[in-house]
């Protein structure tokens, strides 16, 4: 019993360091995003968007991919109470905007998820400043129709130290926003969730261009479902091209597929 006594302080202390062990890696960020590999240096490869260590497994690797269509659309810009768009501009000098997205993202309770990504497609044939712009997406608290939003009606924005993005001229035709902890935050707490916003930080000339819908408008808004399937390998690889040379960023024909949110669960 005295021996007990004597090593309750040591043990405390122990139990003490491994709970702040426990709880330290459990608030590990996931490896940084990247778009190519020169974004991770020599000691990783960039697999799936994330920088991984050379030899290690991507966690998408034996993942389940879902695509999902926004259930609603708006886009602001200071000045400008138009609201029907199909292109909306981020980032141009002199100019306040901001996209607001919504999405069902009816997911198992037991479904896992890994990582999640709001997927943005640039305009091509909108000519771009080389200065590089900054984007995050943000949470949204207030209701909001994007039929009538406006700069004056636009719904109250909160930030949640989101990742950023940063979005180069040359960079490809997809961007990719990381949304993990907003989704994660959706399946949490539901009714209290009415979106996400994209954000700016920094300016251009020009800013950049992104699409608001499919150009031909054959997506149907009542199922917001568009592509379940199941990654494996390289081919699934979010940061993989796998478009013809025929529809690269620069071709004014490849088709705009519009805001789209990639998940991956297991």
């Amino acid at each position: 019993m005295d021996a007990l006594r004597k090593d309750g302080p040591s043990m405390t202390r122990w139990l003490s360091v491994a709970t702040l062990s426990l709880a330290a890696v459990s608030c590990v960020p996931p490896p940084r995003m990247c778009a190519q590999e020169s974004d991770c240096g020599a000691q990783a490869s960039c697999v799936a968007g994330r920088c991984v260590a050379h030899g290690a497994t991507p966690a998408v690797d034996s993942a389940r991919r879902l695509l999902f269509a926004p259930v609603d659309v708006g886009y602001v810009r200071r000045g400008d109470d138009a609201h029907d768009a199909t292109l909306a501009t981020l980032g141009r000098a002199g100019e306040s905007s901001v996209i607001f997205l919504r999405f069902s993202v009816p997911l198992a309770a037991e479904a896992s998820l890994l990582e999640a990504y709001l997927l943005l497609e640039r305009a091509a044939t909108v000519d771009a400043d080389p200065v590089p712009i900054v984007l995050h997406a943000a949470r949204v608290t207030t209701a909001w129709d994007g039929r009538s939003l406006s700069w004056a009606t636009q719904p109250h924005v909160e930030e949640v130290s989101s990742p950023v993005t940063r979005v180069a001229p040359g960079a490809g035709p997809l961007v990719r926003l990381d949304v993990r902890d907003l989704i994660q935050r959706w399946r949490k707490r539901g009714r209290d969730e009415l979106g996400l916003a994209v954000v700016t930080e920094g300016e251009s000339v020009t800013g950049v261009a992104f699409a608001l819908a499919p150009v031909d408008g054959s997506r149907d808004r009542d199922d917001p479902v568009l592509a379940p399937q199941t990654s494996s390998a390289q081919v699934s690889s979010p940061f993989e091209s796998r478009v013809a040379s025929s529809k690269a960023v620069g071709d004014p024909r490849r088709q705009l597929e519009g805001p789209r949110l990639e998940v991956y669960v297991k």
